[in-house]
């Protein structure tokens, strides 16, 4: 196997445990702005995961639920952030860059999305743009150690 595809393939079982060891709720603090107007599309976005996380009801019609969330506010980052990390678990990559990489421009502050965005850029096969995207976050976050992490795996 290339060092590449080796890489990838390591990156995907460290983003699976990560998730899977990720709190079933979003942190509220670092995830969503407080503001009245997105209490109850916060509320339909909660919903909606708890319908995927607990098995009971249609993954597609909770899909569906985050899909209008979005139309009536196309920058919710925690409708965006759910949509993303379910592009992830599902393999769709292309749809997970697209969605972290929105949330990397209404919310540039958060690790987690461009670390997202960078992984899910390496599953594509673009180490390259993964590598650039990483230290656009670095250029301006040089303390972020899980950024730094995956940027000193990719140069080794």
């Amino acid at each position: 196997m290339k060092r590449n595809q080796i890489i990838a393939v390591l990156l995907a079982v460290v983003a699976a445990v990560l998730l899977m060891r990720a709190p079933r709720a979003a942190a509220v603090e670092e995830v969503v702005p407080a503001a009245t107007e997105n209490t109850g599309l916060d509320a339909k976005v909660d919903e909606a995961v708890a319908i995927i996380q607990s098995g009971e009801g249609s993954p597609m019609q909770a899909i569906g639920m985050l899909l209008e969330v979005l139309k009536e506010n196309p920058d919710h980052d925690k409708a965006l952030m759910w949509l993303g990390n379910f592009s992830m678990m599902s393999g769709q990559w292309e749809k997970a860059v697209d969605r972290f990489h929105h949330l990397t421009q209404i919310r540039p502050e958060v690790e987690m999305y461009w670390l997202n965005k960078s992984q899910s850029l390496l599953q594509m096969g673009d180490t390259i743009a993964a590598l650039t995207s990483a230290q656009e976050y670095l250029n301006t976050h040089p303390e972020a150690t899980r950024i730094n992490d995956l940027v000193a795996g990719l140069q080794n």
